[in-house]
């Protein structure tokens, strides 16, 4: 499988999916669009990941890329690629299948519940995830699902966590690929280190959690095998 991944922002890398990536002998390619906006053909990768960002995904005024990107996403999906969108990936995969994203009624950081519906149970994507688990968030925004797309679980702070759509396009409102010093530059270099709120966490409570990134590591880690199984059983 190829893999190629579309980054937002220099503080929202590929984090442990490079882990992954190194450990199954896979390549990465990647398109840094805060440096250029040049994508590839969709004939050269089989898998996309979008990764997060502190742009909202619908300032196109103000980060004109936005606009070629959801399209490039929209492209993407009609060529029947396997998407991931993580976080801000998931919202510019929202708005540009039909859905909307805009700013949330607060901002949301820190580790929080998240907690499977029960339409999860037979999604493929998702076998071996446990029904209830801790994630990362760093969000002040959040998304209506396009029509056709099916909400997978939610927390207390945001009700759109997972979703999926046709089967192999998957957002992600939380941080799975995050590593600790991920989690410490976005504390240092954003409000979500300085600014308190009913689901904003202080940054002692975020940082140096190692059993919960090896959780959340570990759940990324299944995603993208389940991923791999069924690009594998499909023969592509």
């Amino acid at each position: 499988m190829r893999i190629h991944y579309i980054q937002n922002d220099p503080l929202a890398g590929p984090g442990t999916i490079e882990i992954w990536a190194a450990q199954h002998g896979y390549a990465l390619t990647s398109t840094k669009v805060y440096e250029k906006c040049d994508f590839p053909s969709t004939d050269e990768f089989d898998f996309l990941i979008i990764l997060g960002g502190h742009m909202g995904a619908y300032e196109e005024e103000t980060y004109p890329w936005i606009l070629l990107e959801k399209q490039f996403i929209r492209k993407t999906v009609e060529q029947n690629k396997f998407v991931l969108g993580i976080c801000l990936g998931a919202q510019l995969i929202a708005d540009a299948l039909g859905g909307k994203a805009y700013p949330h009624t607060h901002k949301e950081s820190g580790w929080w519940g998240i907690e499977l519906d029960k339409e999860a149970e037979n999604v493929q994507l998702l076998r071996g995830f446990p029904k209830k688990f801790t994630a990362v968030e760093f969000h002040g925004d959040t998304f209506d699902l396009p029509k056709g797309a099916i909400r997978l679980s939610s927390s207390k702070g945001c009700k759109n966590q997972i979703f999926i759509y046709q089967d192999r396009v998957i957002g992600l409102q939380f941080h799975p690929e995050f590593t600790n010093d991920m989690i410490d530059n976005v504390l240092k270099n954003s409000d979500f280190g300085r600014v308190q709120g009913e689901f904003m966490q202080k940054p002692e409570d975020i940082l140096n959690q190692t059993v919960l990134l090896n959780q959340s590591k570990n759940i990324l880690f299944k995603l993208f095998d389940n991923i791999i199984n069924k690009f594998n059983e499909e023969g592509q």
